[in-house]
């Protein structure tokens, strides 16, 4: 499961956090290859799901908490729901906040994160391609010079 999120990762130039945060306060809280950097500014929540039927995804509300704070002055912060390792869904900051306080994303007091499911996904927030990806964030891609 998490070679798809790698994989994805690589395809766009993302940075593992666990590299950019290496030997600082939040070096630890980045365990698993989830979360990365891209453009500087970007930073990446990456998850697939298991499930491939009714796919769900857990968003913890601690990273939602510290991605809130280091983009509070600048930068942004994204959701991606893997189907693939070439295609899913993206929800930005906005939208998570939008759905956190309308009550739509539902949160597990014992697991402490939000749920997130084919209901929160909408078809305008998918993606086929990692180029279709970076088009939605706004991200230039570099093309081979022939």
């Amino acid at each position: 499961m998490n070679d798809e999120v790698t994989e994805f990762a690589k395809s766009i130039g993302a940075v593992d956090l666990k590299q950019v945060f290496d030997y600082s306060e939040y070096h630890g809280l980045f365990k698993r290859r989830n979360y990365f950097l891209i453009d500087k500014d970007k930073f990446l929540i990456i998850k697939i799901s298991r499930n491939k039927i009714r796919p769900f995804f857990g968003l913890r509300r601690k990273f939602v908490d510290l991605f809130n704070a280091f983009t509070k002055t600048s930068g942004n912060y994204y959701f991606v729901a893997l189907a693939s390792n070439k295609s899913g869904w993206v929800l930005s900051k906005s939208q998570i906040l939008k759905q956190i306080s309308s009550g739509s994303l539902s949160y597990s007091e014992k697991e402490e994160e939000y749920k997130v499911n084919n209901y929160n996904l909408k078809d305008q927030d998918g993606f086929t391609s990692p180029e279709a990806f970076l088009k939605k964030l706004g991200v230039a891609t570099l093309r081979p010079r022939i």
